[in-house]
């Protein structure tokens, strides 16, 4: 992750989500555009989680910042 995320992360009017496959994307509510990159970086942000089709419903996988997996129900 380029930064630790969270809205006090962020600057005034921003927002953010999380795609099924971890990216994070930035929306910009003034603006309603949205980045992938963080407003205050400019570097892409992966949440760490991703749901994964092959997994039973309401698994997701995570990884650690060495990037081994775990699983998260």
């Amino acid at each position: 992750m380029a930064a630790p995320l969270g809205r006090d992360t962020l600057p005034d009017h921003w927002s953010y989500g999380v795609c099924r496959d971890g990216r994070v994307f930035f929306i910009n509510d003034k603006s309603h555009s949205t980045t992938w990159l963080h407003p205050r970086t400019g570097e892409p942000v992966n949440s760490g989680h991703m749901i994964r089709s092959d997994l039973p419903r309401g698994w997701e996988e995570g990884f650690t910042d060495e990037g081994a997996s775990y699983f998260i129900k």
